[in-house]
């Protein structure tokens, strides 16, 4: 008679022992995404790029006018400066993250992916 476990996990079978070149006959464990890095640093790029814009419109726009009074234009322009500083911080730190975390993701990933295939870790 066949034994009945009634919703009890079964105990593997043992198989014979396995080539080293052969595939593993379990699946691959789900794997951390790298999306979040990548988009921290795709967001951290396209930041820096707007603070570049801010800093030059007060000059562009001061070429356009064709120049003139330069003290009141520096009173203009700073508001712009510190702009572009603070929007250029957030996206050199946002950048930076999404380096970090993608490298640490990758590295996870490999490690993970080793393992289930049964290969060695190299340093």
């Amino acid at each position: 008679m066949a034994q009945q476990n009634f919703g009890m996990p079964q105990q593997p079978v043992p198989q014979q022992p396995m080539s080293p070149n052969a595939a593993p006959q379990y699946p691959m464990p789900r794997l951390p995404s790298v999306v979040p890095g990548i988009l921290l640093i795709v967001a951290g790029a396209l930041g820096v790029l707007l603070a570049i814009g801010i800093i030059m419109i007060p000059g562009v726009l001061f070429l356009f006018g064709g120049g003139g009074n330069v003290d009141a234009f520096n009173d203009f322009a700073s508001g712009f400066v510190i702009t572009a500083v603070i929007v250029g911080v957030v996206s050199l730190a946002a950048l930076a993250t999404g380096i970090v975390l993608t490298v640490r993701t990758a590295k996870k990933r490999r490690r993970i992916r080793h393992a289930a295939m049964g290969w060695p870790m190299y340093r």
